[in-house]
Formats: structure tokens, sequence, C-alpha cells
């Protein structure tokens, strides 16, 4: 019998709509939601509402749909039929990995949204709480430390935000820890979209456009191969986003390397090196302010506090560890 299967004879719980839906996806529906009623609130100012409000209503009911049919699915008996036995693996793999997908794509849309949902940006006073803060602009002072093999470098590891994780992800699931693997997803899209709320809130493009820091800036950065290029590469792909605070790649990599330390500690290992070039980089590279790092730590922990009783809140199983 398969773990979970109801046992012979007996009726299985009826469970009522919302609770079969997981944490993350309750997460996801409800950062959806949030985002209809920030476009409805703005309606003025976005021209294209009746699109990202039809959009954002159809992936919510394709959320409560592909739960309800991965349920259905783990909950049915076992049954030679192979179109069960092939179904059931690639729909627990959709419905695992669905949330984590959905992160750029909700990222991408901000870069629309943020400036007509909140149309002010707060470089300016990010960027002078900086300088009260050290006497400085913490990038122009950097110039000090500035060399183009390690520009390459950070340039690098910075790219590799987007890639850990998913890379602590993986060794969840190929370990075949569900409960530890679904607490993760939550806990990544709980994150992320807790961070687009602050970027929301406070809009911000960061050190590198702002023309005060700019024209106290000496020496531009300099790469040896890869930095240029991977730099145009992010921008191309991310788009002039008002994302800087808090700094949701600390915030992300903090997460990721706590948690690979409670779950996994071989991978923490792997990670820590990346974790901590991310960090220092993303003062090195001028794309974030002092204080978006700092608010990104205060978000980490924020999660990490929260979690765990959230997570079970919204039906998930305690997690061991």
């Amino acid at each position: 019998m398969r773990e979970g299967s109801p046992s012979p004879g007996v009726e299985p719980k009826k469970r009522s709509p919302i609770e079969r839906l997981s944490p993350a996806d309750k997460i996801t529906i409800a950062y959806l939601a949030l985002i209809i009623l920030l476009t409805i609130v703005s309606i003025g100012r976005v021209s294209c509402w009746p699109e990202i409000v039809g959009a954002h209503a159809l992936g919510s009911l394709a959320i409560v749909l592909l739960a309800f049919k991965a349920e259905r699915l783990s909950s049915a008996d076992l049954s030679p039929d192979i179109e069960f036995s092939r179904s059931l693996p690639i729909i627990r793999f959709v419905h695992g990995w669905y949330p984590v997908a959905l992160i750029p794509v909700t990222y991408k849309e901000l870069s629309y949204l943020i400036p007509r949902i909140h149309p002010q940006d707060f470089d300016v006073q990010l960027g002078a709480l900086d300088h009260r803060l050290f006497g400085v602009h913490p990038t122009v002072w950097m110039e000090k430390l500035t060399w183009p093999p390690l520009t390459d470098l950070l340039q690098l590891t910075y790219a590799t935000y987007y890639f850990l994780p998913i890379v602590l992800g993986a060794v969840l699931w190929t370990k075949g820890w569900a409960n530890r693997f679904q607490f993760w997803v939550f806990v990544v899209v709980l994150g992320f979209f807790l961070s687009y709320l602050g970027y929301i809130a406070v809009p911000a493009i960061g050190p590198r456009f702002l023309p005060s820091i700019v024209d106290a800036q000496t020496e531009p950065l300099r790469g040896v191969f890869l930095y240029a290029p991977i730099r145009q590469m992010l921008d191309r792909a991310e788009g002039i986003t008002r994302d800087c605070f808090p700094s949701g790649h600390v915030e992300i990599t903090l997460l990721v390397l706590y948690y690979a330390a409670r779950f996994h500690r071989r991978a923490f290992w792997w990670l820590l090196p990346f974790g901590a070039g991310l960090i220092f980089s993303t003062v090195y590279l001028r794309y974030h302010y002092v204080v978006d790092v700092a608010a990104g730590v205060v978000l980490a922990l924020i999660v990490i506090a929260a979690a765990r009783p959230a997570y079970q809140w919204l039906g998930g199983n305690a997690i061991e560890a």
C-alpha cells in the first residue's frame, strides 16, 4: 500500500477545497490576489489592467485545479492502469516545482507594475541614509577594493542567485525528503513574495543609476572577460526593475544557507562560498545600497522565525530538524 493511502474499507476523510491546497499554493494565490487588488486600486495608471487581472485570476484557478488533481491521484488506490502510473509522478513534479518556476514570471511583471502602483522612487533617500551612516557612499569607498579578476568572479557569483534555491530544492527532491522539499518551496515563495512587496513599497533602482553617486565614482567597474557580458545579459533579462529594497539577493541567499545547514550539511558547505561572495557582491558591483543589504538580513530573519509556524498553520506537516 502506498504511504498515505487509506486502509482497505476505510473511507478517506473529506477535505475542504482550502485544505486541499498546499501552504505554497495558498501563499502563491494570496500574492496573485494582492497584485490583482493593487492593480485595481491603481487602475487609472495601469492601462492593461484587464489582462493583468485576468492572467492572475486564471493563474490562481490553474493552481487550484493542479492541487486538486495532485491530491486525487495521491489519495487513489494503487492501480495497474499504466496511465495512472505515468501521470502521478508528472503531476507530483509539476505541483511540487511550479511555485519556483512562477518566481521569474511574477518578478518580470514588476518592471511594469511598480512605477504604476507606486510611482515614486526612493533612491535619493536610501543613498542619503547610506551616506549618513558611513560618511561616504559605500560603492564609492569600495573603489579601492576593485580588481578586474575579482570583479569577474563576483559578477559570476552574483548570477548564481537564480540557481541556489533550485540547487537546494533539487537536493531535497532527489533525496526523497518530501516534507522538507515542500517546506523549502514554501519558504522560497514566502521569501520572494515578501521581497516583491518590499520593492512595491519602497521602489529604488540602485546606486549605479543615482546621479549623485555616479558623479562621485572615479573608477568604472572593469572585468577581464566575464563582467561586461554577464551584466549585459542580466540587464536584458531583468530590465530596469525597482528591486533594491530590501535586497532579495541577500534575503534568499541567507535562507538558502540557513536551511541547507539545517537539512543537508554537505550542501551547505558547497553553497557557502557562493552565498558569501554573492552577499559581498551586492554592494561591490553597485547593485545595492548597504541599507538594502541590512533590510534583506532583517527580512530573512523574519521569514526564518515565521516560516515553521506559518507553514503548519496553513496545513503543512510538522518539519523535523
